[in-house]
């Protein structure tokens, strides 16, 4: 949605590279801290995250 690279991803989220193209490979989870500096990067640049609440989790550019 945001046109992210994994590098610049990993920069707005402070974690290295890897750890994301670990993440997007399916190779592992990262761990909880890291997950939070990624959704928190997200949510920085306008992404909002939608619960689950009967009809599905989702994404969307928050208005």
């Amino acid at each position: 949605m945001l046109g992210w690279s994994q590098a610049e991803l990993a920069k707005a989220a402070n974690v290295s590279r890897q750890t994301i193209a670990d993440f997007e490979r399916g190779a592992h989870t990262p761990i909880s801290n890291n997950i939070a500096s990624i959704v928190s990067a997200f949510e920085k640049a306008g992404i909002e995250f939608i619960p689950e609440n009967g009809r599905g989790v989702g994404v969307r550019f928050r208005k």
